[in-house]
C-alpha cells in the first residue's frame, strides 16, 4: 500500500511540475481553439512525415509564403490557435501549425529525442506549400532547437527564424532529480503519455544541442530573437547564446523584455507577429 501511495504521490508532483512549467495555458487558448475547430474543422489534417504520420492545422492563403509554428514540450498545434485566426496573418501567409512527433495526432506517446528527426518530420508538412517561397519558422521553447536544426539541414527552404524563449544552449540544460525518477521503468508507465514524452525528449536535449554546436554559424536564415528576463523555465541566457553563436549579420532584431515570462505566445503575441513581419519584409532568398 505504501508503494502505491508513493507512486501516486510522485506522479502527482511530477505532473504538477511539468504541467505548471511547460504546457500551453489551457484557459488562454480554449476560446480560440473552439472557434478554430468550428470554423476550420476540415483544415486539421494528417501528412506523411519522414518517419511517421503527422498532424497539422492550417489557415490563410495557400498561395502566400508559408509560416510554420513549432510548439514546445509538451504541447500541440492548438497552442498556436490565436495566430491561425489572425486576419492580417491569414491575408499575408499560409499559416501552418504542427504536432511535433509524440504529441497530439503525430504518433502520440512515442518520444523522439533526435532533433534531426524532429526537424525532418516537421519540414515535410511544407509539401503543401503552393507558393514556391521559403518558409518562416516560429519556434517556442523546445521548438527553438527544432527550427534551428531545420535551418542547418534545410537552408534553401527557409527565409527566417523567430526564436521565442528557446532552449538552445547545452550549457544551460540540466536534468532534475525527478526527471530521472520519472524515467525509471516502474514509474514511467504511470506518467501520462504527453508528460512522459516531454520528460524523455528534454533528458535527451543536452547531447542533441552539443551535436549542433559546430553548425550555428552556418545558419543563413535571418533571425528574430525574443526572450523574457522573467522567464523561470528557460534561462534568459539562452538569448545570449544565440547572439554569440549565430552569424551577427543574420540577426535582424533582438527583443529582450524585462518583466516577460515564458508564455510569450499567449501573453505577448504582438512581439511574435512583429518579428514575423520584419522577416517577411527581408525577402533575402528570392
Amino acid at each position: 500500500m505504501k508503494i502505491k501511495q508513493f507512486c501516486l504521490f510522485f506522479i502527482l508532483i511530477f505532473s504538477a511540475l511539468i504541467f505548471c512549467g511547460c504546457v500551453n495555458p489551457t484557459l488562454a487558448i480554449e476560446p480560440d481553439l473552439k472557434r478554430f475547430k468550428t470554423e476550420n474543422a476540415n483544415q486539421i489534417l494528417k501528412f506523411n512525415g519522414k518517419n511517421r504520420v503527422m498532424q497539422y492545422a492550417w489557415s490563410g492563403d495557400p498561395k502566400k509564403r508559408p509560416l510554420l509554428f513549432v510548439h514546445g514540450s509538451p504541447g500541440s498545434w492548438d497552442g498556436w490557435s490565436h495566430f491561425l485566426l489572425d486576419p492580417e496573418l491569414q491575408k499575408n501567409f499560409q499559416l501552418i501549425a504542427v504536432d511535433r512527433p509524440g504529441y497530439g495526432g503525430s504518433k502520440p506517446g512515442t518520444s523522439v529525442g533526435s532533433l534531426e528527426i524532429q526537424a525532418a518530420d516537421v519540414m515535410e508538412v511544407l509539401k503543401i506549400n503552393q507558393s514556391g517561397l521559403p518558409v518562416i519558422l516560429v519556434g517556442h521553447s523546445y521548438g527553438g532547437p527544432v527550427i534551428a536544426r531545420a535551418a542547418m539541414d534545410f537552408p534553401n527552404q527557409i527565409l527566417g527564424l523567430v526564436f521565442v524563449a528557446s532552449s538552445v544552449s547545452p550549457e544551460l540544460e540540466s536534468t532534475k532529480w525527478y526527471q530521472y525518477l520519472a524515467a525509471w521503468w516502474p514509474l514511467r508507465l504511470l506518467v501520462p503519455s504527453s508528460l512522459r514524452v516531454c520528460n524523455e525528449e528534454i533528458m535527451a536535449l543536452k547531447p542533441e544541442l552539443m551535436l549542433m554546436m559546430p553548425f550555428w554559424k552556418d545558419i543563413k536564415a535571418q533571425s528574430v530573437l525574443i526572450q523574457g528576463e522573467a522567464d523561470n523555465l528557460v534561462p534568459p541566457e539562452n538569448l545570449d547564446f544565440l547572439e554569440k553563436h549565430l552569424d551577427h549579420k543574420t540577426i535582424l532584431k533582438v527583443m529582450r523584455v524585462k518583466d516577460m515570462n515564458h508564455f510569450v505566445p499567449w501573453q505577448h503575441p504582438e512581439l511574435i507577429i512583429e518579428g514575423i513581419n520584419l522577416l517577411n519584409a527581408t525577402k533575402i532568398l528570392e
